[in-house]
């Protein structure tokens, strides 16, 4: 009796899957025959996982809480920093439908996916499965994986590349694989999956970093293992976050397939993360600093160093006029600087009647972009952020242009404060470029976009702590520097104040 009301269950469930996948796909038997094949393979993964999951509890010894459904985000699990891991892999999981990766998560991210909607529509394990009997490298070598634990993968790819993977793979019989890293060249993007019991998980290909693997060139890829997840460097640069789908302390194999040559892997204890390049090292940023000057006439204007063409940029709407952006008369053929900016500041750079002025240009389709002023360039362990600053640009057609939340916040002692966000007219155009300042006053940031007040952000670290300018988004950069915020001859004000507070001066 007991089987027949298990199987008539069971019948019951798939009946509902299906009559799901047709109600989502409109009706069409191939689409919601495809719709459903994939949904049983993500539930027959997900069972695999929590088999792994309890397997690994049991042998801990740890004391076990009902598992739950994997799809509710409220799904119990044993022990507390278990269940944190497990929601980071629900969280992964459901990273599809909202494509948003790790430490980018206030900005907009790039989804491969889109440029290979044909290939996906008909892909099957042929993406995962190579000519190649013999990898390019293996090793099974790796002993006990803990925190702190890096591998860094380095070659040269093939004149003809397509693709190649990097695999953390279990020992056991079918060969399980915890993270796979397949970067596909035709596609423009990096695959990120996990394969249990021959099944595979949901691709992960979300990045807020551009694509930067070429044919011929050598590559540097670097994972970290921490205790929530497997942490991602290409060339010197973080590229994303991995949560654990499966326990990494079983872990045993590192694996290199497909075109590339000349591989090596360097195993070691590090105590920060990435591992820096030459190309991705941080840049000095410029201290405009005379002596002795801190007072200038009413009558002097500013510098601007955006290049002519950078303005010109962009045409010009109802909402903007020329005075709305920055003038220069300088011309240069520079590119401006590369995206995720570091630059590097000595200590003490930054205190009462400095700024930190950055100068750049709004992307045509912003979504956000975000500065750090912090301490250190790590991004694991997380660094100490004096300030944090976001504009989210609105993204509904009958927003202002120009208007944002403005967020600001700062990461003291292991965490983010209270966030404060406000709405505001920014003076950020799309396509338009800008003049950015960072004052500091005697209590506060301020912030000054085009000599117009924007906001302010009481301290909650010291200014002089900050050693590092992080910037990341939908901005290109031209200049970033250290500058005097000098008084006005004749008056009581500095160029950069606060016109609610200007009788203090």
């Amino acid at each position: 009796m007991t089987a027949i009301i298990v199987l008539a269950c069971h019948s019951v469930r798939e009946l509902l899957d299906l009559s799901d996948a047709l109600w989502h796909n409109a009706f069409d038997i191939a689409r919601s025959l495809a719709y459903y094949r994939n949904k049983r393979r993500l539930q027959l993964f997900q069972f695999h996982c929590r088999e792994l999951w309890l397997r690994q509890a049991m042998i801990r010894g740890a004391d076990l809480i009902d598992f739950g459904d994997e799809a509710d985000a409220e799904s119990s699990f044993y022990g507390g920093q278990a269940r944190a891991v497990h929601q980071r892999f629900l969280e992964a999981e459901r990273q599809e439908a909202e494509p948003l990766a790790g430490a980018f998560e206030d900005i907009e991210v790039i989804d491969g996916k889109q440029f290979d909607v044909r290939n996906r529509r008909n892909r099957k394990a042929t993406f995962y499965e190579y000519t190649d009997i013999l990898p390019k490298y293996h090793n099974n070598q790796l002993g006990q994986l803990r925190e702190g634990v890096s591998f860094t993968v380095t070659g040269r790819l093939a004149l003809t590349c397509e693709r190649f993977s990097i695999n953390l793979a279990l020992s056991n019989e079918k060969k399980d694989v915890a993270l796979h890293i397949n970067p596909r060249l035709p596609q423009n993007y990096i695959v990120r999956n996990t394969k249990v019991q021959d099944v595979w998980g949901r691709e992960e290909v979300a990045s807020a970093l551009p694509f930067v693997l070429h044919r011929g060139d050598r590559f540097s890829i670097q994972v970290l293992v921490t205790e929530a997840c497997y942490m991602i460097s290409v060339n010197g640069q973080h590229f994303t976050e991995y949560a654990h789908r499966i326990p990494y302390q079983d872990v045993r194999v590192l694996e290199v397939k497909g075109d590339v040559d000349n591989v090596e892997m360097q195993q070691s204890l590090v105590l920060s993360y990435p591992q820096r390049t030459p190309a991705s090292e941080a840049k000095n940023i410029e201290l405009r600093l005379e002596e002795g000057v801190d007072e200038i006439d009413a009558s002097v204007e500013e510098a601007v160093n955006i290049p002519q063409e950078w303005c010109l940029i962009g045409a010009p709407s109802k909402h903007t006029t020329d005075e709305a952006s920055p003038k220069s008369s300088h011309s240069a053929s520079d590119l401006g600087l590369t995206l995720p900016y570091y630059g590097a500041l000595p200590p003490n750079s930054l205190c009462e009647g400095r700024c930190l002025k950055i100068e750049g240009r709004v992307r045509l389709l912003p979504h956000s972009f975000y500065i750090n002023l912090q301490e250190g360039q790590d991004i694991w362990p997380h660094p100490v952020i004096a300030f944090h600053l976001n504009p989210r640009f609105s993204r509904s057609g009958g927003g202002a242009i120009g208007k944002a939340v403005v967020c600001r916040n700062a990461w003291v002692n292991g965490q983010w404060g209270v966030e404060e966000r406000s709405e505001l007219d920014t003076n950020f155009r799309p396509g338009r470029t800008f003049s950015l300042a960072i004052v500091c006053t005697k209590d506060s940031f301020e912030v000054y976009v085009n000599r117009q007040y924007l906001t302010e952000f009481k301290y909650k670290v010291s200014p002089e702590r900050v050693n590092t300018v992080y910037i990341q988004g939908d901005v290109k950069l031209w200049n970033v520097t250290v500058e005097q915020n000098p008084m006005i001859r004749g008056k009581n004000v500095r160029i950069y104040h606060n016109p609610v507070y200007s009788e203090e001066y």
